[in-house]
């Protein structure tokens, strides 16, 4: 038995593709994987300032996890960073703060597994020179960021910092907590107790700063970029109307629809359904609504962001295409040979039957499997009957944002 091939078909009945049954796999979206190396090509490109990202559109079903999936292995042979982020109660994408705490765990590196900001960090400590451009990016003038990171970089590039204390700083620039007596007490040792000011700064602002710190960071340590996946954006459409709106604004803020936002080095994709469009954003009004319901709040920006973000998912996003008759062949027989060896038992051809405008790639895949498990076990020939799930869109209280999280310095 092969323990990793049996693996990836647990994972494929279970309906969610794991990183073997995608490598494995592939996939046939031939267009949406050149627009997204494209994407990678100019993540510093234009003067350093971010491209616009991607958005896929397709319905339940249609592969779009096992896409993101498929990218993420891409973009780590491409030697970025790659976050995978599930918007849900807990990570909503209407909290910045929320939502980039979630990216750092959801992180992988590229040929290796250790925490990003770790990682990351003790390459930067090993070049000296490259620390310092860092922190001379950080520390200017107009720069954009708070004093504490260059509070942070200063230490750090400091041999004789603790080893308790460096990992304290990981954690901050992870989107956790810092005490700020103890930053104090630190810079006072290093004799810079004057130098910083390192005063407390608001969670969403400071949200929004490590968000743009950490691509830079990631490329000085020797990587090529950070690439963010965001899966299940739909569920934003059960949101409340003013949580929606956040949404929609910080989705445009990752994806880098405004200029003055744009986070250079970072490439956003976002998986959403198809009737997305329709069965919110048109027949809600929240095109004419929402911005306006941020822009009476004294929120403009947030405002213009959010008509971005709206226009990008109703216009951009590239529709998944469903598969053709040599592509089921093609993921049939990559699946038998597959389920073969997870079992070391040879799969016989399943049938496709009657195909239908609707059937979905899932459909498929989890009937073969079903096929294949009824007659290993069984010896019986099984009958496979498929249906359709509608998605959920009504508002939910239930899903209103949490509290922001206490992770100021």
């Amino acid at each position: 038995m092969n323990l990793q091939a049996r693996i990836a078909i647990e994972a494929l009945r279970a309906g969610v593709p794991n990183r073997e049954a995608v490598r494995l796999l592939a996939t046939e979206q031939t267009a949406i994987e050149q627009g997204f190396e494209l994407a990678l090509h100019r993540a510093w490109a234009d003067g350093a300032r971010q491209g616009s990202g991607l958005g896929i559109a397709g319905g339940f079903g249609t592969g779009k996890s096992h896409l993101l999936g498929y990218l993420a292995a891409v973009a780590l042979a491409q030697n970025f960073v790659v976050s995978a982020v599930v918007v849900s109660k807990e990570t909503p994408l209407s909290d910045p703060a929320r939502l980039f705490q979630a990216a750092l765990r959801g992180t992988v590196l590229p040929e290796r597994n250790d925490d990003p900001m770790t990682a990351a960090l003790a390459e930067l400590r090993r070049s000296p020179a490259d620390l310092a451009k860092l922190q001379a990016v950080v520390a200017g003038p107009d720069s954009g960021f708070a004093p504490v990171f260059a509070a942070l970089l200063f230490l750090l590039a400091r041999p004789a910092t603790p080893a308790e204390r460096v990992r304290r700083f990981e954690k901050f620039l992870a989107g956790g907590r810092l005490n700020q007596s103890d930053l104090r007490q630190a810079l006072k040792e290093a004799g810079a107790a004057r130098m910083f000011d390192v005063r407390a700064v608001p969670a969403a602002e400071l949200a929004v700063q490590r968000a743009r710190f950490t691509p830079l960071l990631f490329r000085l340590a020797g990587f090529a970029g950070w690439c963010l996946l965001l899966d299940e954006v739909e569920l934003i459409g059960r949101y409340t109307p003013l949580q929606r709106a956040g949404a929609y604004a910080e989705l445009a803020r990752w994806l880098g629809l405004d200029a003055s936002v744009r986070i250079p080095g970072l490439v956003t994709v976002y998986a959403i359904t198809e009737d997305f469009r329709t069965a919110v954003i048109e027949n809600r009004g929240d095109a004419e609504k929402l911005p306006e319901r941020l822009r009476l709040k004294g929120r403009p920006e947030q405002a213009a962001l959010a008509s971005a973000g709206i226009r990008h998912i109703s216009a951009a996003p590239r529709r998944l295409l469903p598969p053709g008759d040599a592509d089921l062949v093609a993921c049939h027989d990559r699946l038998r040979e597959l389920y073969t060896s997870a079992y070391d038992w040879p799969a016989p051809s399943a049938p496709t039957g009657a195909r239908t405008a609707t059937d979905t790639l899932r459909q498929f895949i989890k009937g073969w499997v079903t096929y294949w498990d009824v007659l290993r076990l069984e010896g019986t020939v099984a009958q496979i009957v498929a249906g359709t799930l509608a998605m959920n869109y009504a508002e939910s209280d239930a899903l209103s944002q949490p509290p922001e999280p206490d992770d100021e310095p």
